[in-house]
């Protein structure tokens, strides 16, 4: 496919973890994880014009192309409160954030039209607002450009016109289990899988924590073992980071398998350590990188 560059359009807002604050956000802690891994991406998103907000641009440095952030004159940073009970977080997202009114201006509308891949997620869809700048992102994008959905689902979620817009749109999409399940029930599928394939030969990305993941895609099923993850972690963006290696792979030609074992051998390094957007050195980048 095209090596073109890739947009990622979503949120950006700060985990408050009750040891300090930690940059998330799952759109931008893909960006984050795909500007590590050496590929490049534009992030879409809108912070508040203020403290939070610079201090987030600045975080991302010099992994992120950030000139299509926009800030917010009124509405303050996005953030999330997260508690992590058994290794698995709990998030309260405080409401009425600069994220969930993401413009598509002109200049994001030029970005879309050279970009090889979007990816987008589902949580700034949720106010009229963002929808309707995601309708118009999705539309400016040209036809060649592969659309990327990675779910991000709440039981609120179930009436949402945003979720089945998004998974229309999608020539690629990742999801994990719960929301596989989530999926069933609220749209009465049997198989999920199928369902989302019958039109299109789609490929989808089922992760499964700790045990890996499946991929689906032209030569079917591809079951993917996870890796262990050093312990002390937490496994907070551990999906957005098996999304961007995943996102890598793809501009770069790897085939689904060997995309697969990369992108769960580097989230199983995130799992390895407290929050969704670690640092690593360049040694290991590389040993993570390893195509082997």
């Amino acid at each position: 496919m095209s090596t073109d560059g890739v947009v990622i359009w979503g949120e950006l807002l700060w985990d408050r973890f009750p040891d300090g604050d930690q940059l998330g956000g799952a759109p931008a802690n893909v960006a984050w994880h795909l500007g590590q891994a050496g590929g490049w991406a534009q992030l879409v998103t809108r912070v508040g014009d203020d403290a939070d907000g610079h201090r987030a641009i600045a975080r991302l440095g010099d992994l992120v192309d950030t000139s299509l952030v926009q800030l917010d004159p009124e509405r303050a940073t996005g953030e999330v409160t997260v508690h992590v009970v058994d290794g698995e977080p709990r998030y309260t997202l405080h409401r009425g954030r600069a994220w969930e009114r993401i413009e598509c201006t002109d200049a994001v509308k030029a970005a879309l039209d050279d970009a090889g891949v979007v990816v987008y997620g589902t949580l700034a869809q949720r106010t009229p607002e963002g929808l309707a700048g995601w309708r118009d992102a999705i539309a400016a994008a040209k036809r060649s450009c592969l659309r990327v959905c990675d779910l991000n689902l709440r039981a609120a979620d179930q009436n949402a016109p945003a979720i089945g817009e998004a998974l229309d749109a999608a020539d690629v999409i990742k999801v994990n289990d719960k929301e596989l399940a989530l999926l069933r029930e609220w749209f009465g599928w049997p198989d999920p899988i199928a369902k989302l394939r019958a039109d299109r030969r789609r490929v989808i990305a089922v992760t499964h924590g700790a045990a890996g993941s499946t991929l689906y895609g032209e030569a079917g099923a591809i079951e993917v073992p996870g890796f262990a993850a050093r312990p002390g972690g937490d496994n907070v963006g551990c999906g957005d980071a098996y999304l961007a290696i995943l996102v890598l792979g793809l501009t770069l030609g790897w085939d689904l398998p060997l995309s697969g074992r990369i992108a769960a051998r580097w989230a199983a390094e995130v799992a390895g350590v407290r929050g969704a957007t670690p640092l690593f050195s360049e040694e290991q980048i590389a040993a993570l990188l390893e195509l082997a």
